[in-house]
């Protein structure tokens, strides 16, 4: 397995991980039975198509997911709630409204949902009682991460289409350049928010100062590919020593060059420098990235059909992610509730049945 260090010190966890690593498989992480038990925890039994896009977990504990419900031949907002351990759809921002592509909570009354409508986008928070709107300009992309660090301190992050991230200071949304796009964004405090994506092929971390964004020095990694493309596709930030960011490389291969090669890494902050950790190719780049609750991280790597990969001490081990009998599944979100750690998505009947029904997914472990 490749793997590398830059920086003047290296966090313990990587130091670990990259010992781990040497002892992987040719797929790049070892099979083990003990990845953690996860299991099916709830599968939405809604009208018609539903399927979950994020899961947030506010600092008080509360947690929320959203995403899609089909009705009238389109995709309306799905907003659910974890209530008594069990996911209770509540009222959405508006059934007139599409899909929400993004979700992060404060509290139970702060709760943002972004999506689309036609044409841009929409924000709506949700304050204990009721959904309010808020404008925000822009343009014809959606909303593809958020970070509400309080109900008038909330950044949101556009994707690979826009060099803007927007900021809600408690009356407005404010567009605040960017050096570079950027997938994801996680803040730990009014002064210290990070955001992910690429820059100029690399992989690319941002951090905003409480003035600026400003590009990090993270590692430069080496290209497995001439056209490879380094991103970040999440980022997860416990403490102002402790920031994990997610992704992986992506170029075409095959005979052709019609297939789509990946190969996973990470980057870490521990307070002082930069480190990075590459692996061998294989199943998917990285494209979720949380806790497990006692200091260890879990990971999302590919997509349909994925698999969970956990980092704890000198482990490193993968699973594949449970699925319904008879089903495939995609998971497209991950977060850690105190000791627990969803997983959220959508699971089709298996081999994709003329006109098939997707319901929305939930994974636990913990």
């Amino acid at each position: 397995m490749r793997k590398s260090i830059t920086g003047l010190t290296a966090a313990a966890a990587v130091t670990a991980l990259l010992a781990a690593v040497s002892h992987a498989d040719a797929a790049g992480l070892p099979a083990a039975a003990a990845a953690g038990d996860w299991s099916v925890a709830q599968t939405n039994t809604l009208a018609g198509e539903d399927g979950i896009k994020q899961i947030t977990v506010a600092p008080t504990g509360s947690t929320w997911a959203a995403g899609y419900q089909a009705s009238g031949g389109k995709s309306v907002p799905l907003v659910q709630h974890l209530l008594s351990g069990k996911w209770t759809t509540v009222k959405s921002p508006s059934s007139t409204l599409g899909e929400v592509s993004a979700l992060s909570a404060s509290s139970s009354k702060s709760v943002w949902a972004f999506g689309t409508t036609d044409p841009g986008t929409f924000a709506a928070r949700w304050n204990g009682t009721a959904w309010t709107r808020s404008t925000m300009s822009t343009g014809h992309y959606f909303i593809q991460d958020a970070s509400a660090l309080s109900a008038s301190n909330v950044w949101a992050v556009g994707g690979d289409q826009t060099k803007n991230s927007f900021h809600w200071t408690g009356k407005a949304w404010k567009k605040v350049a960017l050096p570079a796009p950027a997938r994801a964004i996680a803040g730990v405090s009014t002064n210290h928010v990070y955001a992910a994506g690429t820059y100029k092929s690399q992989p690319a971390v941002m951090h905003w100062t409480g003035t600026a964004w400003k590009l990090a020095a993270t590692p430069k990694l080496k290209l497995p590919n001439a056209d490879a493309v380094g991103v970040l596709n999440d980022i997860y930030a416990p403490s102002l020593g402790d920031v994990w960011a997610a992704g992986g490389w992506d170029w075409s291969c095959g005979e052709d060059g019609d297939d789509v090669c990946n190969q996973p890494f990470l980057l870490h902050w521990n307070g002082k420098a930069w480190s990075s950790t590459t692996f061998d190719q294989g199943y998917g780049a990285f494209s979720k990235v949380t806790g497990d609750g006692s200091g260890g991280l879990w990971l999302l790597r590919g997509g349909w059909n994925p698999q969970l990969v956990h980092i704890s001490g000198e482990s490193v081990t993968s699973v594949a992610a449970p699925r319904p009998s008879g089903h495939d599944i995609s998971i497209t979100a991950l977060a850690l509730q105190a000791s627990t750690v969803w997983a959220g998505g959508v699971a089709f009947p298996e081999g994709d049945p003329d006109d098939p029904t997707g319901n929305g997914l939930y994974l636990r472990t913990g």
